[in-house]
C-alpha cells in the first residue's frame, strides 16, 4: 500500500513535468513546479511515516522550507518585477515535445527494466519514474526560449536526483540535500542577478542574447 502511494506521488510529479513543456505561460510552469514540490514533501513525509528517522525528518524540513515556500516566492518576486507575464512558446510545437518526451519516459522504463537483477524489485519502478522525470527535465532546460523557465528546469531536474538517490538507496542523508538545496538556491540568486543584468542590456531574455554577451566578451 506505501509503496503504491509512493509510485502514484512519483508519477504525479512526472505528470506535472510533461504539463510544464508545453505551457505557454510563465505563471503556469511556477504553479506547476509547487505542485511538484508539494508532491516531494508528500513523498518524503510518507517515508517519515514509514520508516521515522531525524535525518529523513530534516530532509522533509529543508524541503518544505526552500522548495515548496522560499523558491516559488523568489520565483514570483522576479516574474513580476521582470513583468515576465506574456506567452513562452516553446522551441519546438506542442505535440513533437509531447512526443519526444513519451520517447524519453519509454526509454526510462526499458533501462529501468535492465536493472532487475543489481537493485530490489520494488525500487525500479520508483526508479524508472525518476530517471524519467530526469529526462523530461532536461527536455524542459532545452526546449524552453526563456531563461526563467530553464532555471526551473534545473530545480525540476534536482527533484529527479532526490528520487533516485531514495530509489537506488535506503535514504538520502539530509546533509546532502542541505548542500544541494542551497547549491540551488545560490545558483538562482546569482542567475536572477544575471538576468535583471540582461534585461537591462538588451530588454529581452531570449536564449539568443547569450551569444552577443559572449562576443562582448
Amino acid at each position: 500500500m506505501i509503496h503504491s502511494w509512493l509510485l502514484f506521488l512519483i508519477s504525479s510529479m512526472l505528470l506535472c513535468s510533461s504539463l510544464m513543456l508545453i505551457q505557454s505561460y510563465i505563471t503556469n510552469v511556477i504553479k506547476l513546479l509547487i505542485i511538484q514540490n508539494v508532491l516531494l514533501s508528500s513523498y518524503i513525509l510518507t517515508e517519515t511515516i514509514y520508516a521515522p528517522s531525524m535525518e529523513v525528518f530534516i530532509s522533509l524540513i529543508i524541503t518544505i522550507g526552500i522548495k515548496v515556500i522560499l523558491l516559488p516566492f523568489l520565483l514570483w518576486k522576479l516574474v513580476q518585477f521582470l513583468h515576465l507575464s506574456g506567452r513562452i512558446e516553446p522551441i519546438l510545437n506542442k505535440p513533437s515535445l509531447l512526443l519526444l518526451a513519451s520517447a524519453l519516459i519509454l526509454l526510462a522504463l526499458i533501462l529501468g527494466q535492465q536493472l532487475v537483477n543489481s537493485m530490489l524489485h520494488r525500487y525500479i519502478s520508483g526508479f524508472s519514474l525518476g530517471l524519467a522525470n530526469a529526462f523530461v527535465a532536461v527536455l524542459i532546460i532545452t526546449f524552453r526560449r526563456k531563461t526563467v523557465t530553464q532555471v526551473m528546469g534545473l530545480l525540476v531536474l534536482e527533484n529527479s536526483i532526490f528520487i533516485l538517490a531514495a530509489a537506488i538507496s535506503t535514504g538520502f542523508p539530509w546533509l546532502i540535500e542541505l548542500g544541494m538545496s542551497f547549491d540551488i538556491l545560490m545558483g538562482f540568486m546569482i542567475f536572477t542577478l544575471f538576468l535583471i543584468r540582461i534585461q537591462q542590456e538588451h530588454g529581452s531574455f531570449q536564449v539568443q542574447l547569450f551569444e552577443k554577451l559572449k562576443e562582448r566578451i
